[in-house]
């Protein structure tokens, strides 16, 4: 039992260490969009449900290299400033997958073939899952809350305005999602056969369900997950199964789940899994089909994945402090509005 407790502290450790960086990179990133991207122009470009809305998302989301936990605290500031719940599945889903430095490694590591699939993938997945949200989500896609159009300037923001926003309200929204999904994660990681990994059922259908199984609700990102997916390709795993796990595992992992839940409904995001889930399974039937093993492992070339260093550790201290400070912070703030609102 306690070297069962051990192994499951190491695992959720080891998932908050590769995150953190990104995350906190993730809530930056949000404090400057609250400073230079007006509400505005978010409703006017992402707000309204349909295909227009949804590709906007999707080519905003494949370059941009934010992974699977960086985009969180973005969709939460898009959908929190009018965009539409199948907008942001959109950006949810496309930007994860790729980015520029994820498309480069592909490259490097995966070759020519496997990276324009994936990248086309990617924004495949943004395109309908977004579409099908809206189709499915078209009564309450729209924001309920928004205030009536206002003539007059917006007022400036402040730097101090767009920090709070990015270090305090966005992370206090998100710790208790963030958290329960990073203990779920480690405890997955801790119970999941090592030899899952490894070649067992490395072809067919069967292949695709191993894959599915352990990228959906594994935290991945979308370059770390090129090395792991050399591995299985190389061990005997086909590449159709290698790109689905390359697909799911950036896109979905059990934080993201829970954060996507918040940000856009139990049934948006019911079909947000479901439509990345058969397309990934789509593509790597296709990519089995059109293209032989050995063309695909021609394109591989050797690769070891880093261990943590130490300023991933202080980067996961700093995130649970920042994550510990903000639920403070937004708290002591709200109880200070009641106490206003009451005098």
């Amino acid at each position: 039992m306690i070297a069962f407790l051990t192994e499951w502290i190491h695992s959720t450790w080891k998932l908050i260490v590769e995150m953190a960086p990104y995350l906190i990179l993730g809530f930056s990133v949000a404090s400057l969009l609250h400073l230079v991207i007006r509400k505005e122009n978010i409703q006017q470009l992402l707000g309204k449900p349909g295909l227009g809305g949804v590709l906007k998302a999707s080519l905003l989301g494949v370059p941009i290299p934010l992974c699977s936990c960086s985009v969180i605290p973005i969709a939460a500031f898009l959908r929190k400033h009018g965009a539409s719940k199948g907008a942001t599945a959109s950006f949810l889903s496309s930007t994860p997958q790729t980015g520029v430095d994820s498309i480069l490694a592909t490259y490097a590591l995966m070759g020519g073939i496997f990276t324009v699939i994936r990248v086309t993938v990617a924004l495949v997945c943004g395109l309908v899952s977004g579409f099908l949200v809206d189709l499915f989500e078209t009564k309450t896609s729209t924001i309920s809350n928004l205030s009536p159009p206002n003539t007059s300037p917006p007022p400036k923001r402040s730097l101090r305005d767009a920090l709070r926003h990015g270090l305090v309200t966005l992370p206090s929204d998100l710790a208790v999602s963030l958290i329960t999904g990073l203990v779920l994660a480690g405890l997955i990681a801790s119970l999941l056969p090592e030899q899952w990994l490894h070649g067992r059922f490395s072809t067919g259908w069967p292949a695709f369900l191993i894959a599915t199984v352990i990228g959906l609700p594994l935290y991945v990102c979308a370059t770390a997950s090129i090395p792991m997916a050399y591995a299985l390709i190389a061990c005997g795993l086909s590449p159709g199964a290698a790109l689905v796990f390359l697909i799911v595992g950036p896109a979905t992992n059990t934080a993201t789940v829970v954060a996507a839940w918040k940000l856009i409904g139990r049934r948006a995001t019911a079909i947000y899994i479901i439509s990345l889930v058969i397309l990934s399974w789509m593509a790597g039937w296709l990519l089995n089909t059109g293209f032989s093993p050995q063309t695909i492992r021609e394109g591989l070339h050797n690769h070891e994945p880093l261990p943590p260093v130490l300023w991933q550790h202080l980067s996961g201290i700093s995130l649970l402090v920042l994550l510990v400070f903000a639920c403070w912070k937004a708290k002591r703030l709200k109880r200070k509005a009641s106490c206003c609102d009451s005098c």
